[in-house]
């Protein structure tokens, strides 16, 4: 226990430093970082906030079923962290130098597991704690809390939920790893992709919110009983539903029945508790060796290596100099298994959504409803552009490395190189993102006018977040740092995520009142010129065009530094 604390204390020095340095920089980045962090959780807040309100006082869907959309939104942000935590806890307890550095130390193995899990679960989940408080925040104002619910909450229920996501995932990957030594990498993959889109896919059939929503509308205005019998047997099982049930039995004042959901909250972390310890004692040092075989393998690169692919002595359409740079990123990007693995898995996010929204339809009677329904699905596009490009472009210039110097030295234009990244992750994400708008709006496709505003607003937002991303990135660059996850997991990524977040909140501001002024005129004139399209559009465009070369600016000027 001695020497957990003592790592612990370290890292925790070496992060008070962090924010406690003075130097103008360092001082303007952690003024800037609070600034967006309150901004974005003061939206969330807000948001929060109105939707409970709305929802239970004017459309009066009674607090089951709110309780019941409250749980499926859980079950979103617990597949969130369990994600995240995978993915960052390969790069922690895997591909990190420290570890290899404390094996080699009479430190038990069994010790460094849980320093290196309670760094990653700080580090890879910290934002999305921000934003659960901000959402239970405005959750619990609605119905006028006292001070101490937000506080027994936060620490005696969203703190153990997220900590069973994390443990879940990171005991998962473990197994995961101990099994890819005898069946293969590839089957290992194919095995967590359908294991993912088996549980998301699983979870929305059964629970099906449409047919929830119409078995309770027939006992309206009968709305605020308990529909306990509606829920399919398996989700009393699941944390988030005891974390709804907790919630709703509050509300209700019922207090013995919501105790009944936080013991099985805690009973469910403390039985993972000890499975990963058993785990860790017996196979972490294992998972760990093979872990390393798997990377002297040379991950997907190998397919391409047989196939005499991306040879860096072959020529190319694009000039010598270019041409090797973009063969040598391509490499790079298929020499690490965490990056196409984390590419792979939003991949199948992606389809799973696409999937549940194909047969969306905006019939709904009511203006309103009709625009949040458009919006909701256009804010979910750009979220996951957002994430793409947090992901994979942020960390793109601090991968250059330690090395950095053979390219500053050789005869190649700095802005050249640059804008090269600039394109060369622009183009994938535009195609992508515009292929995700077209296909999640064919419910909407008697509107031509909603057509076209997507499409444009989508290519947009791939040019301001692309672009916002590589400047931040650039701007924050830590060339020391050889891990992309734990990149696009920094301070600087934390604030370039944010920024992204409050750009996104501003163009759904600026489109909300034009789209719901347009369906209104559908609804009650029958007809609606198609002309309104083009002042909304002029505002996204400046406003993308404002965060795109600013953000540009100061990558350019950051790059041209002294490194």
């Amino acid at each position: 226990m001695h020497e957990i604390l003592s790592a612990l204390n370290v890292k925790s020095s070496i992060f008070l430093k962090g924010a406690t340095d003075f130097r103008p920089a360092s001082l303007l980045k952690n003024i800037a970082s609070m600034l967006i962090s309150c901004s974005v959780a003061a939206g969330v807040f807000l948001l929060s906030r109105s939707a409970t309100v709305y929802l239970l006082q004017q459309e009066h869907i009674g607090m089951f079923l709110f309780h019941r959309f409250l749980s499926m939104l859980l079950y979103v942000f617990f597949i969130t962290v369990n994600l995240g935590n995978m993915i960052v806890c390969y790069a922690t307890l895997y591909r990190s130098e420290e570890v290899q550095f404390l094996v080699a130390l009479p430190f038990s193995h069994a010790k460094i597991f849980v320093v290196k899990f309670i760094d990653n679960f700080f580090y890879s989940s910290s934002t999305l704690l921000l934003l659960g408080l901000a959402l239970l925040l405005g959750y619990g104002s609605s119905f006028a809390m006292p001070w101490y619910f937000y506080l027994f909450t936060l620490f005696a229920v969203l703190v153990p939920f997220m900590l069973i996501a994390a443990l879940s995932a990171v005991i998962l990957l473990m197994i995961l790893i101990r099994v890819a030594a005898f069946v293969g990498i590839r089957w290992l993959l194919s095995g967590v992709a359908l294991l993912y889109m088996g549980v998301i896919y699983v979870y929305f059939y059964l629970t099906n919110p449409v047919s929830l929503v119409a078995e309770v509308m027939r006992h309206y205005p009968d709305v605020n009983a308990y529909f306990g019998y509606l829920d399919p047997p398996f989700v009393r099982y699941l944390p988030n539903h005891w974390v709804a049930e907790y919630l709703y039995w509050t509300m209700m004042g019922d207090h013995a029945r919501a105790v009944g959901n936080l013991l099985a909250l805690f009973l469910t972390l403390a039985g993972l508790l000890v499975v990963a310890g058993i785990l860790a004692r017996q196979y972490y040092y294992k998972s760990w060796l093979t872990a390393s075989d798997g990377r002297e393998g040379g991950g997907g690169i190998s397919l391409f290596r047989r196939a005499g692919a991306f040879r860096l002595d072959r020529g190319g359409p694009l000039p010598p100099q270019r041409d090797v740079l973009l063969r040598r990123d391509i490499l790079c990007f298929l020499r690490e298994p965490s990056q196409w693995l984390h590419l792979l898995l939003m991949a199948l996010l992606l389809v799973v959504f696409l999937a549940s929204i194909r047969s969306l339809e905006l019939k709904l009677t009511q203006p309103f409803l009709r625009t949040v329904s458009y919006l909701a699905v256009f804010l979910f596009n750009s979220f996951f552009v957002a994430s793409v490009a947090l992901r994979f472009v942020f960390p793109s210039m601090s991968l250059e490395g330690d090395a950095f110097w053979c390219v500053r030295s050789a005869p190649v234009s700095l802005p050249g190189l640059y804008w090269q990244k600039f394109v060369g992750a622009f183009l994938p994400i535009l195609v992508v993102s515009e292929v995700l708008a077209a296909a999640s709006t064919m419910a909407v496709k008697e509107y031509p006018s909603i057509f076209v505003l997507n499409l444009v607003c989508t290519a947009f937002v791939a040019l301001t977040l692309t672009g916002a991303n590589l400047g931040a990135g650039t701007y924050f660059a830590s060339y020391r740092e050889k891990n992309p996850i734990r990149i696009a997991s920094s301070q600087g990524a934390s604030l370039s995520f944010l920024g992204s977040m409050v750009y996104l909140g501003c163009v759904v501001a600026i489109l909300f009142l034009p789209v719901n002024r347009y369906f209104e005129l559908l609804i009650f004139r029958g007809s609606a010129s198609q002309a309104w399209v083009i002042l909304p559009l002029a505002a996204v465009g400046v406003l993308s065009g404002i965060v795109f070369f600013g953000a540009s600016a100061l990558g350019l000027l950051a790059l041209r530094k002294d490194q």
